[in-house]
């Protein structure tokens, strides 16, 4: 970029300063009217800082003279805009998006609130209102989402304090504990059910038929249901005795772009190879026959399913069988009988995809051998 050599002359609303990178910038803040505007222009994008200056005056006057005459001036500066921005500046996936949209709810009556109005007494008011009818960790998620329009707020360069960082969380319905196992005589009660469900239509029999397979490879070796859904017929390696594994490559989840596809598993550990317990071999050889697709768990029609799916299925018929489970119980259930049987933990971190906290397990390897004993000799409770 070409340097001016004159000294600019300082003008109303506008300065030249650096931004945390060292990068020379022009703001441009103006307060009038009961309005503030804001915007930056980074230097770069301009021949000189001449021109940059240019560009700074004439957006300047522009927004003065629409103040002036009673038009209302946006710039990424309410509440509702800067939320919606969020998202391009701190990407996540299409579900957590979708998880926020139910907090957002409450802050909806502040959307078109500019930022820089919000008070930390706004804020608190709304987390009490909301704390009335919902639980503390319902709460924490409204506070979360203030907090993220704060920290999009400082990437815009909007330069206002963090007024979520003040309000404290009120009482609030108390969280129900979540039940995180199922005895051998619930699950097989539930399963009874899942069997003569939806059975009266070739695709309701299939569906239940799926979901069966999928909890007893889940029962049997502690897979996410992310990762069951994502099975394929390649990633079953099983011999005529029975022996061999199963391949956790990828898992079904949403991701910035889309809300369900294959892609890598939660962690870099949690790509493994699980052996396959001699229980499980000939219900795992039945499923691979009766599966009509690669993808061992598509619906009906041949589609990924979605772990929401699945488990608003199984919560349909855990309500018909009177019993309390969800998908993820079959894991905790895993865990809980390996560690009773004095399975060493490092087997149990290598068989369930876990990254340890701590180093002694970071180091520590599993055998195969190990693998496979533990789970022989495993007791389902």
């Amino acid at each position: 970029m070409k340097e001016d050599r004159k000294t600019m002359k300082k003008e109303k609303y506008i300065r030249v300063t650096k931004n945390a990178s060292g990068n020379k910038i022009i703001r441009i803040e103006i307060s009038a009217y009961d309005q503030t505007y804001r915007k930056t222009l980074n230097l770069k994008e301009f021949v000189s800082e001449r021109e940059a200056m240019e560009t700074a005056k004439q957006i300047r006057n522009e927004k003065l003279t629409e103040m002036q005459r009673g038009y209302t001036v946006k710039n990424l500066k309410t509440v509702g805009a800067i939320y919606n921005r969020s998202y391009e500046l701190i990407p996540v996936r299409q579900k957590t998006i979708k998880r926020h949209k139910c907090f957002y709810v409450a802050i909806k009556p502040y959307e078109d609130t500019r930022i820089e109005k919000i008070t930390a007494a706004d804020i608190q008011m709304c987390i009490n209102q909301y704390a009335r009818t919902h639980t503390k960790r319902q709460v924490r998620g409204l506070l979360a989402i203030w907090r993220r329009i704060y920290r999009t707020a400082l990437l815009l360069n909007i330069a206002i304090p963090d007024r979520s960082a003040q309000v404290l969380i009120p009482e609030c319905i108390p969280d129900q504990p979540k039940k995180k196992e199922i005895s051998a005589a619930d699950l097989e009660t539930f399963l009874e059910v899942l069997e003569k469900y939806n059975a009266r239509t070739d695709e309701g029999f299939y569906n239940s038929k799926c979901i069966y397979y999928a909890i007893q490879i889940m029962r049997y070796c502690g897979l996410r249901p992310a990762e069951t859904l994502a099975l394929t017929k390649n990633d079953i390696f099983i011999n005529q005795s029975g022996n061999g594994y199963i391949s956790i490559n990828k898992a079904a989840h949403s991701t910035l772009d889309s809300m369900l596809e294959l892609g890598a598993t939660k962690t870099k550990k949690s790509v493994r190879m699980v052996p396959i317990p001699a229980d499980l071999a000939p219900i795992l050889k039945e499923c691979l026959k009766w599966s009509k697709h690669d993808l061992i768990f598509a619906d009906y029609h041949g589609n990924l399913q979605s772990i929401d799916t699945v488990s608003d299925y199984v919560h349909r018929v855990s309500k018909k069988a009177g019993v309390q489970f969800n998908l993820y119980m079959l894991r905790h259930q895993f865990s809980t009988d390996l560690f009773a049987s004095g399975t060493n933990p490092a087997v149990i971190r290598d068989l369930m995809g876990h990254t340890s906290s701590t180093m002694s397990l970071d180091y520590a390897v599993s055998s195969e051998a190990e693998r496979i004993q533990a789970l022989d000799k495993r007791k389902l409770n």
